[in-house]
């Protein structure tokens, strides 16, 4: 049965109170088998079952929640795969969804707080990503995945949205990509509510994405103004907690130039969680591109030692210590990499150059292989590394000289 459409609009007054656990792995549960790519031959491409993923997602949840899974798999870096597949398991279950959109963890509570994480991790990963999905969700829930009403009932969908109170109507209008709209809305929702931090980080976040640095950190800092003034005990959302807000900010900064800014920034996000590992990851590397070494090793390592299971972080490690010329420790890394991610093909490659560099040619040949079993097809650098492979197999076979 339809849900009725304009009487639910009016239950959205907010859809951004919601708590979350501590990031779930990626790859847990039940094993997801490779959804099959319709006119694509190159599966070894995350960027082609993401797009697949997004094609379905209207008619068939489930087949995009699995493309999902495998493009973030191929690409444990890219955090659009993760939240896409936060919004499609979303769909795939109603009364998961329902309780979602009513805000309601009493009942999917564990469930919801590990989709949380998903969207949690993707943020990490870029902090500005569009939410291009959550447009659907809306709509699917509006009437209960529906496909024929969605289309029969699109004038009284429009007219449940324009009735909705303002902070619902922002994030549709967001979510059509409507941003000038999207932050008007916004704006009128927080001077009508209470709590207002939620909204800010909306008005951020979109800032953040058109590249308008000093306004987004001026709403972020809003935002971190009234939850500094909350209860510390109080539970808070994962993916707008204070050490994100922070982190975002940092990331603005540090584009726009302003290392040092940045670098106080990531130092705060840290104050706020101690095991907020991005910060050290994005501390390490600002330092590598300021010839610090050192303190890049200390901040990648710190940011490994935490996220022990995260075959990007431990890549990111591995190729600073190889850039460091810790080329031991570097291998160790890399390797950890490809046993926590089998389908990562980067680590494989900086694998099979630090190898070289040992002066161990059997290991970089293995190396330079397994990217090349694993890499997609227009990857650049596949030339590099079939280049390698011919360069060393001519030099392992080479007469030697007495």
């Amino acid at each position: 049965m339809r849900r009725p459409i304009v009487r639910v609009a009016f239950a959205l007054a907010s859809t951004f109170v919601l708590v979350a656990t501590p990031l779930s792995a990626q790859r847990g549960g039940k094993p997801v088998p490779r959804p099959k790519l319709r006119d694509v031959t190159d599966t070894n491409d995350a960027q082609a079952y993401y797009d697949a993923g997004l094609q379905r997602f209207n008619n068939d949840p489930d087949y995009a929640a699995d493309a999902f899974y495998w493009a973030a798999r191929i690409n444990p870096g890219w955090g659009d795969p993760l939240y896409a597949r936060r919004a499609a398991l979303l769909s795939q279950k109603r009364t998961l969804l329902n309780a979602y959109m009513a805000d309601n963890y009493r009942s999917k509570g564990n469930e919801l707080r590990s989709l949380d994480s998903l969207y949690a991790h993707a943020l990490m990963l870029n902090p500005f990503l569009y939410r291009r999905l959550d447009r659907q969700l809306f709509i699917n829930w509006l009437t209960d995945g529906d496909r024929q009403a969605q289309a029969e009932y699109a004038y009284e969908i429009n007219t449940a949205i324009m009735r909705a109170p303002p902070a619902t109507q922002a994030w549709f209008a967001y979510s059509n990509g409507n941003f000038e709209r999207a932050l008007e809305l916004y704006g009128r929702a927080i001077e009508q509510s209470r709590e207002t931090s939620g909204l800010h980080i909306e008005r951020a976040r979109i800032l953040g994405m058109r590249n308008q640095v000093e306004p987004a950190v001026a709403e972020f800092e809003l935002a971190l103004g009234e939850m500094r003034q909350k209860d510390e005990k109080k539970l808070v959302i994962l993916y707008n907690s204070k050490a994100m807000a922070e982190y975002s900010i940092a990331t603005l900064l540090e584009g726009a130039g302003n290392t040092q800014k940045a670098r106080d920034a990531y130092g705060r996000a840290l104050q706020e969680d101690l095991s907020y590992y991005p910060a050290h990851m994005r501390l390490g590397l600002l330092a590598l591109t300021q010839g610090d070494t050192a303190a890049a090793i200390s901040e990648l390592a710190l940011a490994s030692d935490i996220a022990t299971d995260d075959a990007y972080i431990h890549y990111l490690h591995g190729w600073v210590l190889g850039k460091a010329k810790h080329t031991t420790e570097a291998v160790a890394e890399l390797t950890k990499a490809t046993t926590l991610e089998p389908y990562y093909a980067l680590p494989n490659l900086v694998l099979g150059a630090t190898y070289e560099t040992l002066e161990k040619a059997p290991e970089a040949i293995a190396a330079y292989q397994r990217f090349l079993a694993l890499a997609s097809q227009r990857d650049p650098q596949r030339q590099f590394a079939m280049d390698r492979v011919e360069d060393l197999k001519a030099f392992v076979n080479a007469p030697k000289t007495p």
